[in-house]
């Protein structure tokens, strides 16, 4: 069930002023299991991957992790072979993350990274842009 509603907001590519497909899907991820927080990271280049939903700052999503984390997971997202991000998942439980969640996890990964070389490429493009700095600060 999880899966197939990943499938339909990913397909649906219906980006809001409140919400873009890929928070639909890290939403229905902590609603639909006991995780506590859901990221999707963008691999731009070999020496950044700066999340489309939070703030990476200069970190690998490897390194950060939400207060209160007790589990962590981080599914690479690949298409063809070649990485295109990282979907990363935490829980506050112990042994929170079994063989079941693992290939659910590996499934929505390889559905974000068709997403994202495909109707998603928007959000690659958006997030490889850099941002203009504002003309205040600019003097």
């Amino acid at each position: 069930m999880l899966l197939s509603d990943d499938e339909s907001a990913l397909a649906s590519n219906r980006p809001s002023f409140h919400a873009s497909p890929l928070e639909v899907v890290a939403g229905l991820l902590c609603e639909g299991r006991y995780y506590t927080w859901a990221g999707i990271y963008l691999t731009l280049d070999s020496k950044s991957s700066p999340a489309l939903l939070q703030d990476a700052a200069d970190l690998h999503p490897a390194q950060v992790a939400a207060a209160g984390t007790r589990k962590k997971i981080l599914v690479s997202m690949k298409v063809a072979g070649r990485e295109v991000g990282f979907l990363n998942v935490e829980s506050d439980r112990e042994n929170s993350f079994g063989s079941e969640d693992r290939v659910l996890l590996e499934r929505v990964a390889g559905l974000l990274a068709r997403f994202l070389t495909g109707p998603g490429k928007y959000l690659v493009r958006k997030a490889a842009k850099p941002k203009p700095i504002p003309r205040a600060a600019a003097a």
